[in-house]
């Protein structure tokens, strides 16, 4: 299984490439490469700005959760244990989600709480990119409805994609406000139709424990989760600009806030459902030519815009594998990331200690 695992992803590794390399053949590598040199160093560090002070928003937003929530953490372990989350959901099949539990692991660990506590501090702090995503998302989408660029399917499509995350997002965020706790729940029901559950029902106590915490967030400490939701809106604003940002630089382009909103909007929905090859390598970059062409922008300058922030992005990459490797959670050889489940929760020890 393991090597049918790796073939899969060398093959996506290599589907993704071709892509790029394709791309970039048929937008003319000396075009691609004078919209690069175009940037300068300034306008390069002007973007490196924007990829760093959106993961600096996230990390200030994630720490006031944890705060709030009386979880003890060290900054450069919570910085370590953000960039190795972003790393693995960088290379999965969604830029959004994939690295969480690697996150929490490592602060859990580190603060040595149950693991239970801080997921849901990171489950909160995904809810609210959501919705600061789904705020962002939803001005684009009224562009792209009003827009005459669009088709008729296209516009179609684009509501009932918003409509379906928007519901989704805040029947979530709903059903913690009440503390429904129908994912333990359905785990237990799970549980007592198969007749070996017992490992479902020790997955549903912990579920319900991040269930509690996760309801506290929106009940007891709504002020701080307030303010990591605006922490989440700077984080987004700082993706949304990511065009005026590097286009400024090449062409003296000031986009308009309907051609900003249709692009994040668009380019939201290819990293979510699109993102299949590692990186969203190849993929990514065709659907950006196709966005950018809405906004009169050439495939030449849409591919140089990609690879710029792709080159900043993968160096963060890099450093979160690093450090993945560091401390023993990613398994080269496996060609996979691996995270200890055997780690007590801190009232087990006590419990041990008390004995």
């Amino acid at each position: 299984m393991r090597w049918r695992s790796s073939l899969l992803l060398l093959g996506l590794v290599a589907l993704g490439s071709a892509l790029l390399g394709g791309l970039v053949y048929l937008s003319g590598p000396r075009r691609v490469l004078h919209e690069l040199a175009a940037v300068g160093w300034t306008g390069f560090l002007a973007v490196a700005g924007t990829v760093v002070l959106s993961l600096g928003a996230w990390l200030l937003s994630w720490a006031v959760l944890l705060r709030a929530a009386g979880v003890e953490f060290r900054w450069p372990r919570l910085g370590a244990a953000l960039l190795s989350g972003f790393a693995v959901s960088y290379l999965t099949p969604s830029m959004y989600l994939g690295g969480e539990p690697v996150r929490a692991y490592l602060v859990a660990r580190g603060a040595r709480v149950p693991m239970s506590h801080v997921m849901a501090t990171v489950v909160v702090e995904r809810l609210l990119a959501g919705v600061a995503l789904l705020f962002f998302a939803s001005i684009g989408g009224f562009f792209a409805l009003i827009s005459p660029t669009l088709t008729l399917a296209n516009k179609r499509a684009l509501g009932i994609a918003l409509g379906i995350m928007a519901g989704f997002l805040f029947l979530a965020i709903f059903s913690f406000v009440k503390n429904w706790q129908w994912i333990s729940r359905l785990l237990r029901v799970l549980a007592r139709a198969f007749p070996r559950g017992g490992r479902l029902l020790r997955a549903a106590a912990k579920v319900a424990e991040t269930e509690k915490e996760v309801y506290r967030a929106f009940s007891q400490r709504l002020a701080s989760t307030t303010l990591a939701f605006l922490l989440q809106i700077t984080a987004i604003f700082m993706n949304y600009l990511r065009p005026q940002v590097f286009f400024f630089f090449t062409k003296g382009e000031v986009f308009s806030v309907p051609q900003l909103s249709l692009y994040f909007t668009l380019n939201a929905f290819l990293t979510s459902f699109f993102w299949i090859t590692p990186g969203g390598m190849g993929v990514a970059e065709g659907g950006r030519i196709g966005i950018f062409s809405l906004l009169a922008i050439p495939p030449s300058g849409a591919l140089a815009y990609s690879v710029s922030y792709r080159f900043v992005e993968l160096c963060l990459v890099g450093v979160g594998i690093w450090l993945m490797l560091r401390r023993g959670l990613l398994r080269l050889w496996r060609g996979q990331v691996e995270v200890e489940t055997k780690m007590e929760d801190h009232t087990d020890q006590q419990r041990r200690g008390g004995k």
